[in-house]
């Protein structure tokens, strides 16, 4: 209320109302359905879940690539990894087009990220428009705790200035291994031989194998593993609560807009696989996100339908009142709080705002997909194999389509499909962009 009453004596006087603060949140390997908000049965996410109480949940939202640099670097930049450069192992971001942070620094903000993994180090470019940039991999021992402490300190010492910090919670990650009370939140039972940490570490090296051995392990260990990784997002939504709740001690939370996603999922043996970076399912691709900005988006409101984390940073940026020329692939998602039925018209780019485009395989031949519910195509770039998949009655990609035959609306479907593809994949080949 403070907030608003100074923002009101601000517009009286002639002057501008402050631009928002900006607090990105990426929670790092957290598939939606395993999130309260998104229907799980356990209680994983409370903060998290409050957070969409008190704002807009997007239900479907598709991120373009199933491992951590490609996706982020898509949420900031609006570009497909093909585009934006950082789409495969030790691989970077370009040079010719802007960022969410370049851009905000410009227009007066301060910009700061705490992160978490050697996939963000600057070297793949990913800190371009940040002034403070520090990563420190989990490994180290920075977990969710000591992330919320190091975004609030920062926070802290940035003055009157609007603010845009990232801060990147890593934990969900493998490995498993939450403290305590998490590690035995959703399994007290257990007394296999796994214990409080699961960490295989034969799967980076030997991923097909890894895959065997995983899928041998007793359904009662396999239980356990899926516990252990609830159990860290447990963790890792305490300290979010705790951040939230620290901007609101500090009286920013009325004027700071709060984005909350994850940059790709987790396979849980869903396909006979497990972790990421190796398929395209949806278990990797769907994605949580939230947006909350009192008095500016509304509260408690899910919209439904196809979203796609390049549609963040036009998103932001509009929110902060800034216009921008630079070629993005995303839209702004702006309309859709207020309940319209589609958002803002896309920029002219290579695919329709009701489409997702996603790529970059960290693991094994690069497959690409394109869907626009309910309908999902998987290319197999090698071999020219194809999957169809009908997201609404078959939301675990369980059966393909086109192993049924020709013919029909699905084969229109699976045609239109393919042509969308192959537009798209000659569209990001190269830089257009620039």
């Amino acid at each position: 209320m403070a907030a608003l009453l100074a923002a009101s004596a601000l517009c009286s006087c002639g002057e501008e109302p402050r631009p928002p603060n900006i607090a990105f949140i990426g929670l790092d390997t957290v598939r939606a359905d395993h999130l309260g908000c998104y229907g799980y049965e356990r209680e994983t996410s409370p903060a998290i879940d409050r957070l969409a109480s008190e704002g807009t949940l997007f239900e479907y939202a598709v991120s373009h690539a199933p491992w951590t640099l490609p996706s982020f670097a898509s949420a900031f930049t609006s570009l497909y990894p093909s585009q934006h450069g950082a789409g495969f192992l030790k691989s970077a971001m370009g040079l010719g087009f802007p960022t969410m942070a370049t851009i905000l620094a410009e227009n007066g903000y301060s910009t700061g990220a705490i992160v978490n993994t050697a996939a963000l180090n600057p070297v793949f470019g990913i800190d371009r428009g940040f002034a403070h940039y520090d990563v420190e991999p989990i490994t180290a021992g920075r977990a969710a705790d000591g992330t919320t402490r190091a975004a609030l300190e920062w926070i802290d010492g940035q003055g009157d200035r609007p603010f845009f910090i990232f801060v990147h919670y890593y934990d969900p990650h493998l490995p498993y291994s939450p403290p305590a009370p998490y590690d035995t939140l959703f399994d007290p039972g257990y007394g296999g031989p796994l214990g409080c940490r699961f960490d295989p570490e034969f799967l980076p090296t030997d991923r097909m194998n890894g895959f065997e051995r995983m899928n041998a392990l007793p359904e009662r260990d396999r239980t356990h593993i899926v516990a252990l990784y609830d159990g860290e997002i447990a963790f890792a939504d305490k300290a979010i609560g705790d951040l939230i709740q620290g901007l609101d001690d500090r009286n920013l939370g009325d004027n700071t807009l709060i984005v909350f996603m994850s940059d790709h999922g987790e396979e849980l043996f869903d396909h006979g696989g497990f972790a990421h970076g190796h398929t395209l399912y949806d278990e990797l691709l769907r994605v949580p996100l939230i947006f909350r900005l009192p008095g500016r988006i509304p509260a408690g409101r899910r919209v439904p339908g196809m979203v796609r984390l390049v549609d963040i940073m036009p998103t932001v940026l509009s929110l902060a009142g800034i216009e921008t020329s630079a070629d993005m692939e995303g839209r702004d998602l702006g309309p859709l709080f207020g309940g319209a039925s589609s958002a803002a018209p896309p920029r002219p780019g290579a695919l329709l705002g009701d489409e997702a485009f996603s790529e970059a395989l960290l693991y094994g031949p690069e497959r690409k997909s394109v869907a626009a519910f309910p309908y999902k195509l998987i290319r197999h770039m090698g071999s020219g194999a194809e999957m169809l998949f009908d997201l609404a009655e078959d939301p675990g990609e369980k059966h393909d389509l086109g192993t049924q035959g020709p013919g029909g609306e699905r084969a229109g479907v699976k045609g239109e499909l393919e042509r969308r593809l192959l537009e798209t994949l000659f569209r990001v080949s190269g830089t257009w962009y620039v």
